[in-house]
């Protein structure tokens, strides 16, 4: 039997299902379309679960065999994973944090300066009147010398104020878990949540999505922001009130929008208002995606699963005190 099985997303980790399979282990990879607990069936006693978007909650956990130590969230975010039930199993939850961030830093500019500079509402307006002379002009400030918030310091966010220098922006940010000499080392000013809401011109949202993180941009924290600001979100569409942003929006309060994730996505509403908005832009969750990141997601979660079979230690855990609760399987 296999000791590893990819759950879903079988195209999407053909990298990572070759590397295995080159290192002499098998892999099983299940259909997509399966619920959670359908998959939990037929994972048979693997010792290593390679999750691509499937949604693994207490049902599903509940129903795994004792075989398995480890599950794999192929990506960054790891909220399709109930994280605590899975410690409750003894299973750890491994992730793969640093396989895309020049691509998401890039995305995340990419959608800023388009946002900022309103390129769908020009777009629109040129084709609209069939000619350039009489376009609709919208109010668009010189980026230069604006102030960047960054909710979030991590790696992206990291590589975001690198590159919002280069475009004069001046940038601050929150982020309690990352010491001052990152803060330093980026030119970034160390904030509260509140100052940067007071402060920002645009901001960009890079934290994971947890309870906590949950509509951090909702109608509470536009009320405590700028007249036009922009923002931008290349993270969790979760941390992110849509109905509060199309009021935001509507208002005057938040001036344009550059999102690459949505609530309801893979499906969102199509017919939602806030869609059809000129100073919206969206793109459809794919900051993360080049041929490059793709190879190198599905590897570098190959390797977290090699390492686990080997009986080493993954080096991504996110919950790692839970192979000391005790009902956990698996060769650590």
């Amino acid at each position: 039997m296999a000791n590893v099985v990819a759950t879903d997303s079988g195209d999407l980790l053909r990298p990572g299902i070759e590397t295995i399979t080159a290192a002499g282990e098998q892999i099983e990879v299940l259909p997509d379309g399966l619920l959670g607990p359908d998959a939990a069936d037929r994972v048979g006693d693997a010792k290593v679960l390679l999750v691509g978007l499937m949604h693994w909650r207490r049902p599903a956990i509940e129903k795994l065999p004792d075989s398995v130590g480890l599950m794999i969230r192929c990506g960054i975010g790891v909220d399709v994973i109930d994280v605590d039930v899975a410690t409750e199993r003894g299973i750890w939850v491994a992730n793969v944090p640093d396989y895309c961030v020049e691509e998401v830093a890039d995305h995340t500019m990419l959608l800023l300066l388009a946002a900022a500079r309103q390129v769908r509402h020009f777009e629109a307006s040129w084709q609209q009147e069939g000619r350039w002379a009489s376009l609709d002009y919208q109010p668009v400030g010189r980026l230069a010398g604006q102030t960047l918030g960054l909710i979030g310091l991590g790696r992206i966010g990291t590589a975001v104020a690198r590159r919002a220098g280069g475009f004069g922006l001046k940038v601050i940010a929150v982020d309690p878990g990352v010491p001052d000499e990152r803060f330093a080392a980026v030119g970034a000013e160390r904030v509260t949540l509140d100052e940067l809401f007071a402060r920002s011109d645009i901001v960009s949202v890079h934290t994971p999505l947890t309870p906590v993180t949950r509509h951090i941009l909702g109608a509470e924290s536009f009320a405590r922001m700028k007249d036009g600001v922009v923002i931008v979100n290349a993270s969790r569409g979760g941390l992110l009130d849509l109905a509060a942003l199309d009021a935001a929006l509507a208002s005057g309060r938040v001036r344009a929008a550059g999102l690459d994730v949505l609530e309801g996505e893979p499906t969102p509403d199509l017919a939602a208002p806030l869609l059809h908005r000129r100073n919206v832009i969206v793109t459809p969750h794919v900051a993360w995606y080049s041929q490059d990141a793709r190879r190198e997601l599905g590897i570098k979660a190959a390797q977290e699963a090699l390492r686990y079979i080997r009986g080493e230690r993954p080096r991504n855990l996110i919950n790692p005190s839970a192979r000391a609760t005790p009902g956990g399987g698996g060769a650590a």
